[in-house]
């Protein structure tokens, strides 16, 4: 069924603030992955908050020049599901890079972080980064472990002076 013209703009205005808005998007190849496959993946984003919908390119391209983007690499063959995160940069990249190992019709086409354009091989390589909370983790963990150490030293002394000490009775 098509659209009321007013039902689009309301489509152009919803995706331009949300691109407006976005950490970062990643444009994705879905032709021929089957509904179950596509509930995984979509269930998958929503997991992490990462909004997806599928959109025409020409309202695509419409609400990237209405952002300010270039849209001269936004001229694919295929229908793309779009999939936007308002808070974290990695994790639309993460989950599409592993999902498409899973099922092989789902392929990443490009994205946009932080308002700048990233290739195939850019957005696959943003997907091999660890997610925020991983990161500080590791961070704490680098930052609590000479003081552990330091602990685990002064322990050890205090065991060795107690069974070296005389016990008075």
């Amino acid at each position: 069924m098509a659209k009321l013209k007013s039902q689009k703009e309301k489509d152009l205005q919803e995706l331009t603030d949300k691109l407006k808005d976005a950490k970062s998007v990643v444009f994705s190849e879905y032709r021929g992955t089957t509904v179950k496959d596509m509930d995984k993946f979509r269930k998958a984003l929503r997991k992490e908050n990462v909004f997806s919908k599928v959109y025409k390119l020409s309202l695509v391209k419409k609400a990237m020049e209405a952002n300010g983007l270039d849209v001269s690499s936004v001229d694919y063959k295929a229908p793309a599901i779009l999939a936007i995160s308002m808070e974290d940069e990695v994790a639309p990249a993460r989950i599409v890079k592993t999902m498409a190992k899973e099922v092989k019709t789902l392929s990443v086409l490009e994205g946009i972080v932080e308002g700048k354009k990233f290739s195939k091989a850019q957005v696959e390589a943003l997907g091999d980064l660890p997610s925020k909370d991983q990161l500080r983790a590791q961070f704490l963990a680098t930052l609590n472990g000479p003081l552990a150490a330091f602990v685990r030293v002064l322990d050890a002394y205090g065991k060795k002076l107690s069974e070296a000490a005389p016990v008075v009775a």
